[in-house]
């Protein structure tokens, strides 16, 4: 069977399903173009058609204003974050459904690193995303 990602991010919006690098880019953009209600998404690479409960989750967040964005993925080995090269006083927060989801100070990323983790999910067919710097959170 195929995989695909299992997208969450709005309110009235039945979750979307992504299968190419593609679809993965274009979601990113329109996430960012979404305000900041509508900021994160919750991410699962599952197989289609599959009733299986996936066993790990990848949380995005992007800001168009700023082109940083975080990603946080959970799964059984633990929850890891992607570092980025800075350290937001302010804290990194982005709203998934309207609420805020935190994550660590020094988290932001530039959205082609967003995108690369979305991706990766994919082709890992949801394990976490190899060749990026994570870091281990609670």
């Amino acid at each position: 069977m195929e995989y695909v990602l299992d997208l969450a991010y709005q309110h009235d919006q039945e979750p979307r399903n992504l299968r190419t690098r593609e679809e993965v880019e274009a979601f990113v953009d329109e996430l960012a173009t979404l305000g900041p209600a509508y900021a994160a998404a919750t991410a699962y690479a599952v197989e289609e058609g599959s009733e299986l409960l996936p066993d790990h989750e990848l949380l995005i967040g992007v800001s168009g204003r700023t082109g940083l964005g975080a990603v946080r993925y959970s799964g059984a080995d633990g929850t890891w974050y992607l570092r980025g090269e800075r350290v937001n006083p302010g804290g990194v927060s982005f709203a998934y459904f309207g609420t805020a989801q935190e994550f660590p100070s020094d988290a932001e990323v530039p959205l082609a690193v967003v995108r690369e983790a979305l991706w990766g999910l994919l082709v890992s067919r949801g394990g976490k995303p190899g060749g990026m710097a994570w870091s281990e959170t609670d």
